[in-house]
């Protein structure tokens, strides 16, 4: 996968929190093609052991789920709804494929992996993306409608992966 990545600045303030600069630094740089090749060896190794093959997002070629959904081509395309395990609440969201971290969205989408889990409309979509400077895996599972609705994965190995990588935690 080709991602350009931004030369890192450095701040000269140090009165911002370490946050305030994890977050800004990725602002600057984006998600580069190493952190890429982290999480897709990650994904790898995940998915043979749950015994799910996932498919990268190349870039160029759309993935597509059995539910009919086309990556990244539906953040065009489809309304977008956070939802929770906890509430019947959604609430729409602004996501979009933006690796560089530069365009108008709540929630950046730098990696997208899937995997079709055999039976009609079933799969599982990671949506790794950046919230507010902080890495969030949301997963999307949904089967039939017009939106498309995601939540943060309760999986806490996807998720403590993601953000180390994204961090630069190896």
């Amino acid at each position: 996968m080709k991602v350009q990545a931004l030369v890192l600045s450095q701040s000269s303030s140090s009165e911002k929190s370490s946050s305030d600069d994890q977050s800004s630094k990725f602002a600057q740089s984006g998600w580069s093609s190493d952190q890429e090749a982290q999480l897709a060896s990650f994904m790898n190794r995940f998915g043979t052991k749950m015994k799910q093959k996932y498919k990268e997002y190349n870039g160029q070629e759309s993935i597509e789920t059995l539910a009919g959904e086309k990556y990244p081509d539906d953040f065009n395309n489809r309304t977008f709804k956070m939802c929770s395990d906890n509430s019947k609440k959604t609430e729409t969201i602004n996501i979009g494929w933006d690796p560089s971290l530069k365009k108008d969205y709540d929630y950046h989408v730098v990696s997208i992996f899937n995997c079709n889990v055999g039976n009609p409309e079933q799969h599982i979509t990671y949506l790794f993306s950046v919230h507010d400077g902080q890495p969030v895996a949301l997963v999307d599972q949904t089967t039939n409608g017009s939106d498309c609705m995601v939540k943060e994965t309760a999986n806490q190995e996807v998720r403590t992966a993601f953000a180390n990588i994204f961090e630069g935690n190896n």
